[in-house]
């Protein structure tokens, strides 16, 4: 017997504490998870920071447009993670009939692999509402200690002076990615 679905997103919508630049990045914990807020040409976004397939530093990567959807690059694997929707993309192949040889077939998405939230500019600061709904292949990096090393804080997340919700703050981030590293070297 399936059990019940669980709602498509909490309602709490938590107070993030930082800034971020016109293209700027945004590196937190919030609600018990390693998220990003990005600001790509004017809108706002924000997903899981480390990435499905092996826990990297997703949301350090380039941003690069793919058939019309705006991707972030995994710098580890090079995996395109769509900003919007969380889709895995890939390139697909099919066989030529004449060469035998493959030949591109255009980008397509494998579904969902990367939990975005909810994200909202407000006069005091930004807010995101956590997309908790089933499970995606993020979820098991989301919380992960490695975040640390990457700096966000494990006392991060504090109570708001409001008392609604929380407050996450910032971790050391620099152009270069997390903690000042460039992408990939982090655990060097």
């Amino acid at each position: 017997m399936a059990e019940a679905a669980e709602a498509a997103t909490s309602d709490e919508w938590l107070r993030v504490e930082g800034t971020l630049g016109d293209k700027g990045r945004l590196h937190v914990q919030a609600g018990g998870r390693h998220i990003s807020i990005m600001r790509v040409e004017g809108k706002l976004f924000c997903m899981d920071s480390l990435c499905f397939h092996g826990g990297g530093p997703l949301t350090v990567g380039d941003i690069e447009e793919i058939d019309g959807k705006k991707c972030i690059d995994c710098p580890w694997h090079h995996y395109k993670v769509t900003i919007e929707g969380g889709e895995k993309l890939y390139q697909s192949t099919v066989m030529d009939p004449e060469t035998k040889k493959l030949k591109p077939a255009g980008w397509k998405s494998v579904g969902q692999r990367q939990r975005v939230h909810k994200v909202e500019e407000r006069s005091d600061g930004f807010y995101v509402c956590l997309d908790v709904a089933g499970k995606i292949e993020s979820d098991k990096y989301c919380t992960n200690e490695a975040g640390m090393v990457m700096g966000v804080t494990p006392d991060s997340q504090r109570p708001s002076e409001e008392g609604k919700g929380g407050i996450a703050s910032a971790g050391t981030t620099g152009s270069r990615g997390y903690a000042g590293k460039p992408s990939g070297q982090i655990f060097q």
